[in-house]
């Protein structure tokens, strides 16, 4: 296999991953795209550094995250809402309008109180629960040890649940 089609791969493999990590920290699904690009051209440009110091998806979700945090910024958080994001949510078949409108409710307030949280927090949540990394894999991500890496999930998922029940979240 020649190292292009081991570069295509590896995209295949990652960029849908990366790319909603970046639009976590970023809340731009375009401009998450872009950067999950830059990332693997920056990754293609190391060379095999990575080796050295933490595994491919870990030195790959570095640079992403190094990536989105700068662009943050320098734009600032600016929300911006989708058209695509609009239809998909509005559709939603086969349930009564009630649990629809619950879902979506729980959905928001899920995603308003992980906004709410300090950065570190929203990014370990994120690495450990939605990307299912260890502990030493998002401290590789974040720079820091497997022990502050433990500390920081306990204190990050007591902010998100008194930030959630502050909020009215309903449980289903």
């Amino acid at each position: 296999m020649g190292d292009d089609e081991a570069f295509d791969k590896i995209v295949a493999l990652y960029e849908d991953e990366l790319s909603r990590f970046i639009n976590s920290i970023v809340s731009d699904y375009h401009e998450s795209k872009h950067l999950m690009i830059e990332s693997f051209a920056r990754l293609a440009e190391s060379g095999n550094k990575f080796l050295e110091q933490s595994t491919l998806k870990t030195y790959l979700f570095a640079i992403g995250k190094n990536l989105a945090f700068r662009y943050v910024k320098m734009r600032g958080r600016e929300q911006h809402i989708s058209y695509e994001e609009v239809i998909e949510t509005l559709i939603g078949e086969g349930e009564s309008p009630y649990t629809f409108l619950e879902r979506e409710e729980n959905k928001q307030l899920f995603h308003t109180a992980m906004g709410e949280l300090k950065d570190d927090y929203r990014i370990i949540l994120l690495l450990l629960y939605f990307e299912d990394m260890s502990y030493l894999q998002a401290g590789r991500v974040m720079s820091k040890t497997e022990t502050q890496i433990r500390g920081l999930a306990q204190r990050a998922k007591v902010a998100l649940k008194r930030k959630l029940e502050s909020k009215g979240y309903i449980q289903t």
